[in-house]
């Protein structure tokens, strides 16, 4: 059964292209990794909404789990500095960042 993982990332309004920039030139470490399926990066429609979206479909939690903790994540997800998951997971709690995990129970190219 494949996994989607959302995550709801809020993103300052002056730094909204270099986040966009950056997910762009990230896009092609995740997408050699095995199990990945794809990748949305959602920005929201509402200008005074500052909230966006990153979606990852994955084949199986597991294969997740292993990008989670790869050094291609690290490297992505570095600012200057690695940073151990630990850290990473306080940062993104304090950025008011919330994951989500989803198993995929109907879709479309399956019916």
């Amino acid at each position: 059964m494949s996994v989607i993982v959302t995550n709801e990332i809020t993103v300052d309004p002056a730094r909204t292209e270099a986040v966009a920039r950056q997910f762009a030139e990230n896009a092609a470490g995740i997408k050699q990794f095995a199990g990945f399926l794809g990748f949305q990066l959602c920005r929201p429609t509402d200008p005074d909404d500052n909230r966006w979206l990153v979606i990852t479909h994955w084949d199986s939690q597991e294969a997740y789990h292993a990008w989670r903790t790869s050094k291609d994540y690290s490297r992505s997800h570095s600012k200057d500095t690695p940073e151990t998951t630990a850290q990473r997971a306080d940062r993104e709690r304090k950025a008011g960042s919330v994951v989500r995990h989803y198993a995929v129970e109907f879709n479309t190219d399956d019916a």
